[in-house]
């Protein structure tokens, strides 16, 4: 059996998946707390992959449109961060930018850095060393 895809022309909308991608809390769970007032931060544990992504999404986008000063994901508990997480990420930004809302990732392990740094997403998502730091800077 042979699909079709078809590729979205430069500024037309990327159609999305008609059934949403599965919730896997056992693969991923993704808390959110404001340590600071009007900065929320997105602290996702596990696994990032297309099975997982759909929260990850769900739980970004609910942080972005709750409008706070800024939004922090705090990448310390991810052990994988695969290519569908990055465009999470790189979606969650591109709405918080969208919403006047400050972006940052912050403290990466060693293996999700190592993903953000081979894509050149360090600087687009103005990634910190440390929470405090991404807190401070938006703070």
């Amino acid at each position: 059996m042979t699909r079709r895809f078809e590729l979205a022309s430069a500024g037309s909308e990327v159609p999305q998946p008609r059934t949403p991608v599965s919730l896997r809390p056992d693969l991923l769970t993704v808390p959110v707390s404001e340590p600071r007032s009007g900065v929320l931060v997105v602290a996702p544990a596990g696994e990032v992959d297309l099975s997982t992504a759909g929260l990850l999404r769900e739980v970004a986008f609910r942080a972005v449109d709750a409008g706070p000063k800024g939004l922090v994901v705090d990448m310390s508990g991810l052990l994988f961060c695969g290519s569908t997480g990055l465009v999470v990420l790189m979606d969650a930004r591109s709405r918080a930018d969208a919403g006047g809302v400050s972006f940052r990732t912050a403290a990466a392990g060693r293996a999700v850095r190592r993903v953000l740094q081979i894509t050149n997403l360090l600087e687009v998502f103005r990634h910190c060393d440390t929470l405090d730091e991404a807190i401070a800077e938006i703070a």
